[in-house]
């Protein structure tokens, strides 16, 4: 029977001309840390190998969301070569993330009788970027001098929204925000036109930029400054 012996997730996966049985991998990943979710990929790529094949074989294929729900199936066949491994390459437009968690890949074996499982075979976790820990200490040091950033405006149009957003995230909570923007509320929780987004990855990724230096006016006239970010986050 035959075996799984690796998948490898990517960005882009793409046959290589010059090199007979090679491929040109681009952005292999095993986690994807991002800000929120969903998160509309361009393209997923998978490049699965199989060993100990007897023959050219159809295999069953699965993708599973983080829930175990079906995302998509379909049917592949791979060609064995003259040592008993075969490889298939999947690329996947559109793919879209659809939330925090592990997603896997059942595979089964085809047969004209029957399926045969093979095995459940992990992807890669999506999550949130890493939290930052700042002391009472810390934050009174960057609050006591003004060259350090102490907040972060972010314009941000999350996926399958009319509008963008705009958020201000500030050290000092009691700090004031600016007209025509949104703070996020102390469950990360922010609901927008009747929508509650999940804001725990956005507060994540910009607390990381507090206490880093401002950038000078000249600098901040050439390009946007770090207290002012315009990011497509989905």
């Amino acid at each position: 029977m035959a075996k799984l012996k690796s998948v490898i997730c990517a960005y882009q996966i793409e046959k290589n001309n010059e090199f007979q049985g090679t491929f040109n991998i681009i952005g292999v990943f095993d986690n994807l840390i991002q800000p929120l979710f969903p998160y509309p990929m361009l393209n997923l790529s998978l490049v699965l190998t199989f060993e100990d094949m007897e023959k050219d074989m159809d295999f069953e294929l699965r993708l599973n969301s983080p829930d175990d729900d079906l995302i998509n199936s379909g049917v592949v066949r791979v060609h064995r070569d003259p040592f008993g491994t075969g490889k298939t390459v999947l690329n996947l437009e559109k793919f879209l993330v659809s939330k925090r968690g592990k997603y896997t890949m059942d595979i089964l074996e085809k047969t004209e009788e029957k399926l045969l499982f093979i095995k459940t075979a992990d992807l890669f976790i999506a999550d949130y970027p890493p939290q930052r820990r700042i002391s009472s200490e810390e934050k009174a040091r960057i609050l006591a001098d003004d060259s350090l950033i102490q907040h972060v405006k972010v314009t941000f149009q999350p996926f399958g929204a009319q509008r963008e957003i705009n958020v201000q995230i500030n050290l000092d909570k009691n700090a004031p925000v600016e007209p025509g923007y949104l703070t996020i509320p102390e469950n990360d929780r922010l609901i927008v036109d009747g929508v509650e987004y999940d804001m725990t990855g956005v507060r994540r990724q910009f607390e990381w930029i507090f206490g880093g230096p401002k950038k000078k006016p000249e600098e901040a006239a050439a390009e946007q400054t770090p207290e002012e970010v315009k990011t497509p986050l989905a």
